[in-house]
């Protein structure tokens, strides 16, 4: 291989890397670590309890996942060692055991193992794709430089183009989710697939512009657009017929509706499959924490409103300007309201707000969600459904979590 070749696939390699190579060796601990820090002691147990429960259940029973990865028990051996009513008061007053479990789920889910087949298939790809470039290049007639060559009769333009615009997408993607500490392995999966589509996207600016004039511009152009936003243009195209009857059908973004959520956090929350209130109440926030790169407490605060939305319905955002709309909340008040005291915390005095009047906030809350219906009998429905949201466990869970934030 030519030296100026050989320069210019290194160089692109290494550039390429360095992002990759940085999240490896500094992102990937720092959001580890935002998850330790936010789930300690009685809130990791409540995680484990909510989202894990059967290796919570195994770990108890001495079937510790990363000792016995091979063998795991049954459901029955499981019950029979440990009473369903003691295993969550077992896990609680076990951190270390829930500590160690949660870092065996989250390397096995998300751990660097994982990254190095991608990271290997990418490294390739854009050696490859660079020495494409330099050898089209060098080969090129100085006198012609659009003259067609053997590589399916595109252009130097054209090949320059399709190659630069993927590797410009690559590199500018791979950046920003490293910046937002949400890089998965399927992003890696997904550039080099990005550069594998490079031709075929130049073949098909050049099939739509015949003459020729734009399609370097426009081979530029396709290959710097997302795969996701590619494939929307191409339904929109394949849509033209698209009935009135149809549109109708096309129900509004419900995910909008949460306090927070803009349309690029909805876009983010649909490409994980994400694309309804309940599914987001439903959803571990730690794993879609992960696929997303949002912070892990804004996550758990979508959670929250999901779930009081999930009983209360459009009415829930009725409760917002009397601090409502999230589960925590709830939880105190219904904890007030029957006499509980605070949650089975270990806080300092006054950490947790308790209100004064409580019978009054449920009269307003009442008013709020049923103003035309018998003031006795909306109270009664506004209770259950606020006991209802209390048991929830997810509303149990974020109790733990997030104590001191009454906005969680």
């Amino acid at each position: 291989m030519p030296l100026p070749i050989f320069l210019l696939a290194v160089l692109t390699t290494a550039l390429a890397s360095a992002p990759l190579i940085a999240f490896l060796t500094l992102g990937w601990y720092v959001r580890y670590r935002e998850f330790e820090n936010s789930l300690k002691c009685g809130a990791l147990s409540a995680y484990l309890q909510r989202f894990w429960s059967k290796w919570l259940i195994d770990a108890i029973n001495g079937a510790f996942p990363g000792t016995l990865a091979t063998t795991v028990p049954s459901t029955s051996a499981a019950a029979s060692q440990v009473d369903i009513k003691e295993w969550c008061s077992q896990s609680e007053d076990n951190s270390q055991l829930c500590d160690q479990l949660f870092s065996y789920i989250y390397h096995q889910q998300y751990g660097l193992v994982p990254f190095v087949p991608p990271y290997c298939i990418l490294v390739v790809m854009v050696y490859a794709a660079s020495a494409i470039v330099g050898w089209v290049y060098m080969c090129a007639p100085c006198n012609s430089p659009t003259a067609a060559t053997c590589l399916f009769g595109l252009n130097v333009p054209g090949i320059l183009a399709a190659f630069g615009g993927a590797y410009f997408f690559v590199a500018s993607d791979s950046v920003l989710a490293v910046r937002r500490r949400a890089l998965n392995v399927s992003d890696i999966y997904w550039y080099s697939l990005r550069l594998l589509l490079a031709i075929p996207f130049a073949l098909i600016a050049g099939a739509i512009d015949s003459a020729g004039t734009g399609a370097t511009l426009l081979t530029f152009v396709i290959a710097t657009l997302p795969l996701g936003e590619i494939v929307k243009q191409v339904r929109r195209a394949a849509a033209k017929n698209f009935t009135t009857f149809e549109a109708a059908k096309d129900r509004p973004d419900q995910l909008l509706n949460l306090s927070g959520v803009t349309k690029s956090v909805s876009q983010a929350l649909q490409v994980e499959g994400i694309e309804s209130i309940e599914q987001v109440a439903s959803a571990d926030p730690v794993t879609l924490s992960i696929r997303t790169g949002f912070p892990f407490r804004f996550t758990l605060r979508l959670g929250s409103q999901a779930i009081v939305r999930r009983h209360l319905g459009d009415n829930a955002a009725k409760l917002l300007p009397i601090g409502l709309g999230d589960v925590v909340p709830i939880y105190l008040l219904v904890q007030a309201m029957d006499g509980k005291g605070p949650p089975p915390i270990a806080l300092p005095p006054g950490a947790v707000p308790e209100p004064d009047e409580k019978d009054l906030v449920i009269t307003n809350a009442a008013a709020l969600l049923f103003p035309s219906d018998v003031p006795a009998q909306r109270e009664a429905i506004v209770k259950m459904k606020f006991r209802q949201i209390a048991a929830e466990e997810y509303t149990l869970m974020l109790a733990k979590i997030t104590p001191l934030d009454p906005a969680l």
